[in-house]
């Protein structure tokens, strides 16, 4: 599609690589974002299929990792995740409230979630 000389093409990503997994309890989890929040790097969760997960991305340090990006592949340095079957805005955490966002409209997202459910089920990790 072009419009005034300005050329849209939709590249979908095809590929996510995780290096690491680590399955928690929600509580756990959810202790986790807040003390990565409360340490000055604002963070929620996301959350779809049953799962609330954090994915941490590899920084794009090397041209490498910026190649294969483009080329339509996530390379994820961590995800850790806890089993959470109903969806709730936020999960309590002492005083402070961890906010949890619904990433279910978002193919690539859900695609991980859905991953991630399968291996909890199995218990895999």
């Amino acid at each position: 599609m072009q419009e005034a000389g300005i050329k849209i093409e939709y590249t979908p990503i095809t590929h996510i690589q995780i290096m690491d997994v680590t399955k928690l309890s929600l509580k756990e989890l959810a202790k986790r974002v807040q003390a990565m929040t409360q340490f000055g790097r604002p963070t929620m969760l996301n959350w779809a299929e049953g799962i609330a997960f954090l994915s941490i991305p590899m920084h794009f340090e090397s041209d490498d990792l910026v190649k294969k990006y483009l080329e339509g592949e996530i390379v994820l340095q961590n995800i850790i995740y806890a089993p959470m079957p109903d969806y709730k805005t936020t999960i309590k955490v002492q005083t402070y409230d961890v906010y949890v966002l619904n990433q279910t409209p978002s193919k690539i997202l859900r695609a991980i979630a859905k991953w991630l459910s399968k291996r909890a089920k199995n218990d895999d990790i």
